[in-house]
């Protein structure tokens, strides 16, 4: 293994102490698996330059009407959008 250290705030290291004892595991078995679930998910985050809205484009199939562009009010909330 090798050694990192950090600093955490107050709360943290309280938070960190309580689980631990009622865990029964290490406070350095929790950070360990703290940031391996942290690096998990953040692999799938968007890299720099990557726009998270793009992942949307495909996700429905493309059934539907054709003016919820300019008629959304409508189709959201049943009203339509006075002139």
């Amino acid at each position: 293994m090798i050694r990192k250290q950090l600093y955490i705030d107050k709360e943290l290291d309280e938070a960190l102490k309580e689980l631990a004892s009622r865990s029964g595991r290490s406070e350095a078995a929790h950070v360990r698996a703290a940031l391996r679930a942290y690096l998990g998910r953040d692999a799938t985050a968007p890299r720099d330059g990557d726009d998270p809205m793009l992942a949307l484009i495909g996700l429905v199939d493309d059934e539907g009407p054709d003016d919820v562009a300019v008629h959304h009010d409508h189709y959201l909330y049943g009203v339509s959008k006075s002139a």
